[in-house]
């Protein structure tokens, strides 16, 4: 790899400071170690001395050369980055700002409340997709109940699972060799999964077992997390961006950046580039079979879609809360009534809505 260059150093530099003041800033971090343990052992550097470093660092990337196109995506890259950085500083410092301008700061974009009529049609595919009679909320409780994967079944459906999407990401992608995931469980998050970078191609992947695992759910994990999702991002850009372009920077992952947006982005739309609905259906009786779930998984697919139309009722929950000032029941109704959620991952929600960092990431799966 080509020495990295004065700007990528400073930016990890940068990055590394801002995690003591925003906890969970950094995903992870596989750049030189003698970098971290100067962050490490200093003292910490006050927010808005970091802000001042990345309108610094600002100036610098506006310099960069921008002769050919893979210059000037890089120098977009460090604009991009070092705003949300910038954001995330002087919010540190105790700056107000708007929910909304925040979001726009952090990724890049503007965003609205997503129409109401359009999740009234989520929920319309839903109660169509939906075998039986009854209310909505009972026949979906029904559904997601029988389809749900034992707690000490869950990490080896996902491992198989995970297996059998390699498989079919290896049909469409150059996957880099060597590579592979570290499994390992956790609770009382505000996230369902993770796949933390460790580098030299490999993953590990952290999933809750607090919340309940439907088929469906394995399936939307395996392949978001794993391939062609978060796991495969992190090895191809490894080799594409560090070994053989020398950037840096790329060592450094970083929540709530432009750069988390398009990870989430491509994660969250990973399963349909390697999979159909026809081969998702097969994949989720292949699930059902080795957890030993006996459900009518017939409508399983429609259901799972109408689902995650039914996620952006997350980020316009986050806009009342923040923007709009609502209270916390207010706007824990609103998702139990627009999501046809059950009342504990509507409670999982609310936590991630207020968690530092989770309150504006929802919109990294629906923008991105």
């Amino acid at each position: 790899m080509a020495p990295m260059d004065e700007i990528a150093r400073r930016y990890l530099l940068l990055g590394l400071r801002l995690e003591h003041w925003v906890p969970g800033f950094v995903d992870s971090y596989i750049g030189p170690a003698e970098l971290a343990e100067v962050v490490a052992g200093e003292p910490p550097t006050m927010p808005m001395a970091l802000h001042d470093v990345a309108l610094n660092l600002q100036e610098l990337a506006a310099a960069l050369p921008a002769d050919e196109p893979a210059q000037e995506r890089r120098r977009d890259w460090f604009r991009v980055q070092l705003r949300a950085i910038s954001a995330l500083a002087r919010q540190a410092a105790g700056e107000e700002i708007g929910y909304l301008d925040l979001v726009e700061q952090l990724f890049d974009l503007r965003v609205a409340p997503v129409a109401e009529e359009q999740l009234a049609e989520a929920r319309r595919r839903l109660d169509a997709a939906l075998p039986g009679q009854g209310s909505l909320g009972e026949r979906y409780e029904a559904v997601t109940t029988a389809a749900r994967v034992p707690p000490e079944a869950v990490m080896t459906a996902m491992k198989a699972s995970a297996a059998r999407f390699r498989e079919a990401a290896r049909r469409d992608f150059d996957v880099p060799e060597p590579e592979g995931i570290d499994w390992d469980v956790t609770r009382d998050q505000p996230w369902g999964a993770e796949a933390r970078f460790k580098g030299n191609g490999r993953t590990l992947i952290r999933v809750n077992l607090d919340l309940p695992q439907q088929v469906g759910s394995i399936a939307f994990l395996a392949s978001h997390e794993a391939y062609p999702g978060h796991h495969l991002d992190h090895i191809t850009k490894e080799q594409t961006l560090l070994r053989a372009a020398g950037h840096g920077e790329a060592t450094l992952r970083t929540m709530n950046t432009p750069k988390s947006l398009l990870s989430e982005g491509l994660a969250t739309v990973a399963r349909e580039v390697v999979m159909s609905d026809f081969e998702l259906a097969a994949e989720m009786r292949n699930i059902a079979r080795g957890a030993g779930v006996y459900a009518n998984l017939e409508a399983a697919v429609p259901i799972l879609d109408a689902r995650m139309r039914l996620g952006a009722a997350i980020g316009n929950a986050g806009i009342l809360l923040y923007e709009r000032e609502l209270p916390v029941e207010q706007v824990r109704d609103y998702l139990l009534e627009t999501t046809v959620q059950p009342a504990e991952l509507v409670e999982h929600t609310m936590r991630t809505l207020q968690d530092p960092i989770g309150r504006t990431y929802p919109f990294t799966y629906t923008e991105g």
